[in-house]
């Protein structure tokens, strides 16, 4: 008994282990009110939770790389936890995980790469995150926004768990007239818009989908955000202006697996209504 008990752990083990380095591409169309006849059409890269430094392997995040370049993206949205702080909340931790930092300087996007931080990268050294971010290129948006073209803007907050996370800051004085697309590493900062209508668009990871998902009931042990946002991932209406889209991520947290739920990256696409 106990030997099927072990053989049925190394089983699941083993195939969890060979869905953690499965990347799925989501592709989804954003339908957007008040969004330019300019904008339709413009395509959004979404990587987040990396978590390297722990299990995550070089060469994943590398071919994760590869692949939103593949698909030709006009700008790269960065979620955070781009190394890890779960086995220790050290700067160390941010040099280990260095790698991230080298294979995402390839990313390419003509209008930009946007970033914000993760509760991971405040466990190990935020300042240091940021300043490789910066170092490669990318815009870390702490609680600000850049103005774009044709009436969009990208906006970013701080961790809602470690940031703070101010959205209304981050928006600052952009008209109503203004579609903005908002970066929050986690979900949960929808709970700080309320009926804000200048947002149409949240991205976010944090979750990763749970990771482990026990088959036939297709649920998460547990997730690290409130009950709506709970084995939830992809497209998800929010209010009648705005939308949220959540990626399971590229990464793995305290095991260096994933059961039903393969790890991903996001293809948006907005669309004019």
């Amino acid at each position: 008994m106990r030997s099927i008990l072990y053989s049925s752990v190394a089983v699941i083990g083993g195939a969890g282990y060979i869905s953690s380095r499965r990347l799925e591409i989501v592709r989804q169309d954003v339908p957007l009110s008040g969004l330019s006849t300019r904008l339709d059409g413009l395509k959004i890269g979404v990587m987040s939770d990396f978590h390297a430094g722990a299990f995550v392997h070089k060469k994943d995040i590398w071919d994760s790389v590869h692949v939103v370049n593949h698909e030709r993206p006009d700008l790269v949205a960065l979620l955070g936890d781009f190394v890890d702080g779960g086995y220790g909340h050290s700067s160390e931790n941010v040099k280990k995980g260095s790698y991230v930092f080298e294979a995402l300087k390839g990313l390419k996007a003509p209008l930009g790469l946007f970033a914000v931080l993760g509760n991971h990268d405040h466990w190990t050294d935020a300042r240091l995150v940021r300043k490789a971010l910066s170092r490669i290129g990318v815009v870390v948006l702490d609680d600000r926004h850049v103005a774009l073209e044709h009436g969009l803007a990208v906006a970013g907050v701080d961790d809602f768990w470690e940031g703070p996370a101010r959205p209304l800051k981050a928006l600052g004085d952009l008209s109503g007239r203004t579609s903005v697309i908002l970066l929050s590493h986690n979900p949960d900062v929808n709970i700080q818009l309320g009926g804000e209508r200048r947002v149409r668009l949240v991205m976010s990871g944090h979750t990763h989908g749970g990771q482990i998902r026990i088959p036939l009931i297709n649920r998460a042990p547990w997730v690290p955000c409130s009950a709506k946002y709970r084995g939830t991932t992809g497209l998800i209406p929010e209010t009648v202006h705005r939308w949220t889209f959540i990626t399971k991520g590229v990464g793995t947290f305290f095991l260096p697996i994933r059961l039903a739920c393969p790890p991903d990256i996001g293809i948006l696409r907005l669309r004019k209504l």
